[in-house]
């Protein structure tokens, strides 16, 4: 009922989840589709004006009118309104740093990378934090971010924002990193890998974006046609 839980209800509309849709959506995905209804009951007949399909367990329902929601609402943060200590604002601002046992990772975001995206020298037993900052100032670009093995879900950072994502790596290894809400057409380059090297070992702390590849050390081809 639009309202939630409440003993004053807005009274003009209802909505109806209907769990059994036999042939009314086709089959398409993993999961068979449910139906939801809006209706109108201002009038003396309940009157129809959505009927959409929706998916899960359509058990209850909340709405409340938006004149409520949106003076609440933010849809952006100003970069340059950003406290947070631990932002980087700024592709020039992105950074690896090491404090005793813990890893900071100082991560900007924006279409279509993360910078930095290639990391090394974190060692079994270090605590990496990933800092990451949203660079986007459109209001409709969040970034997402997860690192493959993190058991604490992911991060979703809206437009000019900062957040932190807490990681304990527990084998050795190369751990993939990406962006986990879609965000443009290139949104699949929005990855990166974290090494893990075993504790005790000598491996510099390294990052880079794009590339962490030594520079060539032997005549370029090009070079050797010319002789």
């Amino acid at each position: 009922m639009p309202g939630g839980p409440t003993r004053k209800p807005h009274g003009k509309y209802v909505i109806a989840y209907n769990k059994i849709t036999k042939d009314r959506y086709l089959p398409t995905g993993p999961e068979l589709t449910q139906s939801a209804q809006l209706y109108d009951i201002s009038g003396e007949k309940m009157k129809l004006i959505l009927d959409f399909p929706t998916i899960g367990e359509p058990h209850y329902a909340e709405a409340i009118p938006a004149s409520l929601v949106m003076p609440n609402s933010q849809k952006i943060y100003k970069l340059e309104e950003n406290k947070n200590p631990y932002a980087a604002l700024g592709e020039g601002k992105a950074r690896v740093e090491r404090k005793g046992n813990e890893v900071h990772v100082y991560m900007t975001a924006i279409r279509s990378h993360f910078n930095p995206d290639n990391i090394e020298g974190v060692k079994l037993g270090d605590i990496v934090y990933f800092h990451v900052t949203n660079l986007e100032q459109d209001w409709d670009v969040p970034h997402g971010f997860a690192v493959k093995g993190a058991s604490n879900a992911e991060l979703l950072i809206m437009p000019g924002e900062t957040q932190t994502l807490k990681w304990t790596p527990e084998k050795v290894g190369v751990y993939p990193m990406y962006c986990t809400d879609f965000c443009s057409a290139l949104h699949q380059e929005m990855q990166g890998y974290i090494r893990i090297s075993p504790a005790g070992s000598n491996v510099p702390l390294t990052f880079s974006t794009g590339t962490n590849l030594p520079k060539p050390t032997t005549t370029p081809v090009a070079d050797t046609m010319k002789k």
